[in-house]
């Protein structure tokens, strides 16, 4: 699913699923844009902990996918976290010191890239290939 893309409406239900439980966690659930329902485009916060959440049910509209269903985390120290398939506040909370690249876990973490998050023995590699001359610029 590049970037949420699908026509698999359990995608979109697993989503939803996730948003919802999280929500019943105790997170704060803020729209992510002014002009798009929560429902369909929603930031959730807890604990310095954000994550993003896309839920689009586009199945009305003539488009190559029916539907956006994406979760993506970040931790308090802004990297990126491997979100679970269904919501799980421990694992997300382990997901700090788990290495989104080989999935080595109760590791100290490294920053690639503008988020990326790896163990030091994959940071070289993950450098090579997403930290090319101007990849800031």
């Amino acid at each position: 699913m590049d970037f949420g893309f699908t026509n698999d409406r359990a995608d979109l239900e697993r989503v939803i699923q996730f948003r919802d439980a999280a929500v019943a966690d105790g997170w704060v659930m803020t729209p992510t844009y002014d002009f798009e329902s929560v429902d369909r485009a929603s930031h959730l916060h807890k604990d310095g902990f954000v994550i993003s959440i896309l839920s689009r049910d586009n199945s009305e509209a003539e488009r190559n996918y029916k539907y956006e269903a994406q979760v993506s985390i970040w931790g308090p120290d802004g990297m990126a976290i491997k979100p679970p398939q269904t919501y799980d506040w421990p694992t997300i909370q382990a997901g700090l010191r788990t290495c989104n690249k080989c999935g080595a876990t109760d590791v100290n973490t490294e920053r690639y890239s503008f988020a990326g998050r790896c163990c030091a023995a994959c940071l070289p590699e993950m450098r090579r290939q997403h930290e090319r001359p101007g990849w800031t610029s």
